[in-house]
């Protein structure tokens, strides 16, 4: 019987400890893609899935009740201040950080002449940086901008290549080819599927250029500046450039502020993770995207668990978010706010994951013809367990969070 017992442990032992090696041999790094084989942006592990089902942030059903002890997540400002200074700049981040925020999510592009800036304007996921709705060279009335001779003006970008190198906190080289209606140089890695005459993105052009870019009052994108700052808006917008990415990093540093850095535009994950460390600011920086493979390069490069990734998901979470975060190591979530809900919260805590809910650009008339970004949606959200909120209105967010606070304390 004694033998018997023996040979039971035994073989229970052995079998326990092939598991353990095969799960750690399923997460090796050596898994991932190597870093030159990049895709561009195509994610097959993004696409097609079924999609985890919310619960209706209406109901309150499954939520803490409203006076349990709750830890607060971090306020951030989505692109900065953005019902009081332009979006991304300098302004709107400073401005942001006065009004209570302790992190900021911003958008990283990698300009033609090397530099890292930070720009979301238009376009999507694939093709950012379009400077159409949001800057011009010249203010002109809606009738004579049909007539506009932009190409003239960009013409002379050139086609020489995608300029950005690792000395130039960038990274790898990518084919361009000049577009013969306009001479912008396009990727010939990305399909520009949107791009018009009048079109142009931010990467394509180099500092010089991007420094002599001043942003429209006539764009959409800045209807929240002018509902809410409508005696200085003009001057705002007049007096508005886009910083390069040292800057706001060095101004987040001195505020002490955590940054979730979007990898925006193409090849800039090399020259982000380059500048953080060299500024010493890995323990306040995220190097997020939409894409699987940015973050597997950032992880690539970085296995070290204390240099933080986190998956953006779309408004549609998929089922299998928390096995996509993890595939790829990351550190954190980062989820539409419709998707927190004390369920979601608790299962991505269980995987070790930190959650970021991000709120929509306030022009996203999908999302908000379908909630109200006000004091009621906060602390719903804010009860959800999730552990930053990355919203338009930091200073109401604020105020929710002081008077939850004080509830909490009575």
């Amino acid at each position: 019987r004694f033998a018997q017992s023996f040979f039971m442990f035994t073989r229970f032992g052995l079998v326990t400890l092939l598991a353990l090696t095969t799960l750690e041999s399923s997460s090796s790094f050596s898994s991932f893609p190597h870093p030159h084989a990049m895709s561009t942006f195509a994610d097959s592990a993004s696409t097609n899935r079924p999609l985890a089902v919310p619960m209706p942030l209406e109901s309150d059903a499954g939520s803490p009740s409203a006076n349990a002890p709750i830890s607060l997540p971090v306020n951030s400002a989505h692109r900065g201040a953005v019902f009081y200074g332009v979006e991304n700049t300098l302004y709107a981040f400073e401005k942001a950080f006065d009004l209570g925020a302790t992190a900021v999510e911003l958008d990283v592009v990698c300009l033609s002449s090397g530099e890292l800036a930070v720009f979301h304007g238009g376009g999507n996921h694939c093709n950012p940086g379009d400077v159409y709705d949001l800057c011009s060279l010249i203010e002109v009335d809606d009738a004579e901008h049909d007539e506009m001779n932009i190409s003239g003006t960009f013409g002379s970008i050139g086609s020489s290549g995608f300029a950005c190198s690792e000395d130039s906190y960038s990274t790898t080289a990518s084919t361009q080819v000049a577009d013969p209606e306009t001479s912008i140089p396009v990727h010939s890695s990305v399909q520009y599927n949107e791009i018009t005459p009048n079109h142009y993105f931010v990467e394509e052009m180099t500092l010089s250029q991007v420094r002599s870019l001043r942003f429209t009052t006539r764009s959409p994108g800045f209807a929240p500046l002018l509902s809410t700052a409508a005696e200085d808006f003009e001057e705002q917008v007049r007096k508005a450039e886009v910083p390069l990415l040292k800057d706001v990093l060095e101004l987040c540093k001195s505020r002490g502020a955590r940054v979730a850095l979007e990898m925006k535009g193409l090849g800039v994950e090399h020259g982000s993770l380059r500048m953080v460390e060299e500024l010493g600011m890995t323990d306040l920086v995220t190097f997020s995207s939409f894409h699987n493979s940015r973050t597997a390069l950032i992880r690539r490069m970085r296995s070290d668990m204390s240099i933080r990734t986190g998956k953006i998901f779309d408004e549609q979470l998929p089922a299998d978010w928390i096995e996509q975060c993890k595939s790829t190591h990351c550190n954190e979530a980062h989820v539409c706010f419709t998707a927190c809900t004390p369920e979601n919260m608790a299962r991505a805590h269980a995987a070790g994951l930190y959650v970021m809910a991000w709120f929509p650009h306030p022009q996203n008339k999908e999302i908000w013809s379908k909630h109200t970004e006000d004091a009621v949606l906060y602390e719903k959200v804010s009860r959800s367990g999730v552990d930053m909120m990355c919203v338009n209105k930091p200073d109401l967010l604020k105020v929710v969070h002081d008077r939850m606070s004080r509830e909490m304390a009575a």
